[in-house]
């Protein structure tokens, strides 16, 4: 499995001492799973989600797992998918006091002057934030319905063709669920050195810093902003936009200023302390190369 979650639990734990938190709860959707952890100590409760991987196998013995060194190391160990995203989601709750996110989309703000972008992963829905560019979508599986909106052109390509659908793209969206289903590290190396790579979904929502030192620009997860209505909306199968209308907004931070965005005057902070944990009671993520 990758380096970058193995050195992202490691980091959690000089960060915090995981040894005084607890599983508050797990809830499974169809598409996602949440993770709650309580402090022990403050009774202060921070929730992470992840994609939850068509194959659910062992799911139930994960889901069953109530210790979060367990859970965390289940993100980087040879694990199944199923055990993997629950340590991912663990590692996102542990991540979320320490990282300076800022509120923002960067789907959304592409500039003006970029002419061809690739994605690894089909992001359906946030093409319509595009125009006037060149797609190209490396996807796992193939795509039945090749999305094919006014104003921008679409190419599909396998995993196989990463290289050259890769190749001379002026930004480059990776999904967050590439960790889970393996092959980030090579989406990482095939992209130009000169392009904009930003990793983007729920399941990229941990301390962004091992991802910095891979090549990554912008990291841009998911925020849990209402437990409570997150929750009711991972177990009634919400996903994507659905959550973000439900307790969960997009987030993102940046290792440098990134060309071919624009983001905002904060967005080169490369994440520290919250001057307050969030824990308020209260991404639209691609489907999976």
């Amino acid at each position: 499995m990758s380096g970058i979650l193995r050195a992202v639990v490691d980091r959690i734990r000089e960060a915090r001492d995981v040894g005084s938190t607890e599983i508050e709860r797990i809830t499974v959707g169809e598409r996602v799973v949440l993770v709650e952890i309580r402090e022990t100590n403050t009774g202060a409760v921070d929730a992470g989600l992840a994609h939850r991987p068509s194959e659910w196998v062992d799911g139930g013995a994960a889901t069953a797992e109530r210790d979060v060194e367990a859970l965390l190391d289940g993100a980087c160990d040879d694990a199944t998918r199923a055990e993997r995203a629950l340590g991912i989601a663990t590692a996102n709750a542990l991540s979320a006091p320490l990282v300076d996110w800022q509120t923002g989309d960067p789907m959304a703000l592409l500039d003006a002057d970029v002419e061809r972008i690739a994605t690894v992963g089909l992001f359906g829905p946030a093409f319509r934030k595009f125009d006037g560019v060149e797609v190209r979508v490396i996807e796992r599986e193939p795509i039945d319905d090749v999305p094919d909106p006014d104003g921008i052109a679409v190419r599909t390509h396998t995993p196989a063709g990463a290289d050259a659908a890769l190749s001379d793209a002026a930004v480059v969206f990776v999904t967050g669920s590439a960790l889970i289903y393996g092959g980030i590290d090579r989406y990482l190396a095939a992209a130009p050195a000169e392009a904009t790579v930003i990793v983007i979904g729920a399941t990229a929502s941990f301390l962004p810093g091992p991802l910095f030192e891979a090549g990554v620009d912008v990291v841009a997860g998911a925020s849990v902003t209402d437990r409570s209505r997150a929750r009711e909306a991972v177990a009634a199968g919400a996903c994507g936009t659905d959550l973000h209308d439900a307790g969960v907004e997009k987030v993102y931070v940046a290792g440098a200023r990134p060309a071919g965005v624009a983001l905002g005057e904060r967005a080169d902070g490369r994440g520290g302390e919250r001057a307050q944990p969030e824990t308020t009671e209260s991404h639209d993520e691609s489907t999976n190369p």
